[in-house]
């Protein structure tokens, strides 16, 4: 049996037997209650889709790659599947708590083992039992969520096609995300990249063909980080969101880690209810966003604006949050009402600029050649200036309420300009 799907990015999206199976269990369908780009509809109205459309992108995106590759869908049983289920570990607004999930259970996102492996008995069908119904390889799948090779076969490695430098993940949310939000950056010929990668000693590689749609998707993708998922009021109201979740976190009655693994589970709705339903900060917080009454740029400037030494210092979260008491102490007011945001280190690099390129060696005295590798950045002057220039985009910023305005960045800048 088979069916399609409407999507406004890919048309028509064909899904099988198996791939209905996974789409109906209770884990997918939370999906659909789980915003893609957390609290970007505060600036772009339109980003409201959700994960499981993302989801459903990927995996078409899979399968064309896949019949591009002429590999058979039976081969490739457990791939396909990861590339459907790769984001049933997100919590509420995707990737907005977390680095709070994660403080306190140890998880991220990628982390699933417990859903597949050890699932809570549910009265609905569940991922788990349709990977045993099918005879699945949890392990591979797991394998390919985390981009970890758990097989070795000399003639293709399969497990950076879903997780890697290019990946259809990444195909996906890009075009998606542009879509969406209205920004026309994320512009990708996800079609003519695929065509352009290939395997070459075992290895997925990008062709020579695929440099230039390649350079498009870096591009693309470094254009949408201070457009879309860095803008500053999206980035406000995801820390105000996660000082929220993390002082519910830490008044609950429950033991903090589970607590935190309870909210895993939850979905934008219930841990909206679950904090307007708290005391508090937590309340107080969650009203001030629901309202778009957000804290205020304080301080906002680029990472190699600072000292070395002092950006060195905030790329550690115990130090970060020192300087947010030092900062509330010297103007006298409550430390929770005082966000520092450090974006990224200096010097970070894109990391798709190291996806191997198969390009041809000329050897001396002949006229054949012979194949080698090499990473994108060393074969596109487009990817090594943006490899360059991409720890440009990453701010330092200090937010706080309007009244507090003035007084916190005094304080701010001679905390940071020491």
């Amino acid at each position: 049996m088979r069916k399609v799907i409407r999507d406004p990015i890919h048309g028509y999206i064909e899904i099988d037997e198996l791939a209905i199976a996974i789409i109906d269990t209770v884990e997918m369908q939370r999906l659909r209650r789980i915003t893609q780009l957390g609290f970007s509809y505060l600036v772009y109205p339109g980003a409201t889709h959700t994960r499981f459309e993302h989801s459903l992108g990927t995996y078409h995106l899979m399968n064309v790659l896949l019949d591009t590759l002429k590999v058979a869908k039976e081969e490739a049983k457990e791939l396909i599947v990861a590339s459907l289920i790769h984001d049933i570990g997100h919590g509420p607004y995707s990737h907005v708590i977390e680095p709070v999930i994660k403080k306190y259970t140890g998880k991220s996102h990628e982390d699933i083992e417990d859903i597949i492996f050890n699932p809570e008995a549910k009265p609905s069908k569940t991922i788990a039992e349709v990977l045993e119904v099918h005879r699945l390889d949890k392990v591979k799948i797991m394998g390919y969520i985390k981009g970890e090779r758990t097989e070795y076969r000399a003639d293709r490695d399969f497990s950076r096609i879903l997780n890697g430098e290019i990946d259809v993940d990444r195909m996906d949310y890009l075009v998606r995300d542009s879509y969406y939000t209205g920004v026309a950056y994320g512009v990708v010929d996800n079609i003519r990249l695929i065509q352009g990668l290939g395997f070459f000693d075992g290895s997925l590689v990008i062709t020579e063909k695929g440099i230039l749609p390649a350079e498009y998707l870096l591009f693309s993708r470094f254009l949408m980080y201070p457009t879309v998922y860095y803008h500053h009021t999206s980035r406000i109201a995801q820390l105000m969101f996660s000082k929220a979740v993390e002082d519910f976190i830490e008044s609950s009655k429950e033991h903090p880690r589970q607590c935190a693994l309870v909210i895993r589970k939850m979905d934008d709705s219930e841990i909206n209810i679950a904090l307007r339903n708290a005391k508090g900060y937590p309340k107080e917080m969650i009203t001030m966003i629901n309202e778009r009454r957000l804290f205020k740029r304080a301080v906002y400037t680029g990472v190699n604006e600072l000292d070395e030494s002092v950006a060195a210092e905030l790329s550690d979260e115990k130090r970060r949050r020192e300087i947010e008491v030092e900062i509330s102490k010297r103007v006298g007011m409550d430390e929770n009402y005082v966000i520092l945001d450090f974006q990224g280190k200096n010097g970070e690099e894109l990391k798709e600029s190291a996806a191997k390129v198969v390009v041809d060696k000329p050897l001396r005295g002949r006229r054949q050649s012979e194949r080698e590798l090499r990473s994108l950045r060393e074969v596109s002057s487009l990817v090594s200036m943006l490899s360059r220039a991409y720890q440009e985009n990453y701010k330092v910023g200090v937010y706080t309420p309007e009244k507090y305005r003035g007084e916190v960045e005094k304080a701010a800048r001679k905390v940071l300009w020491r």
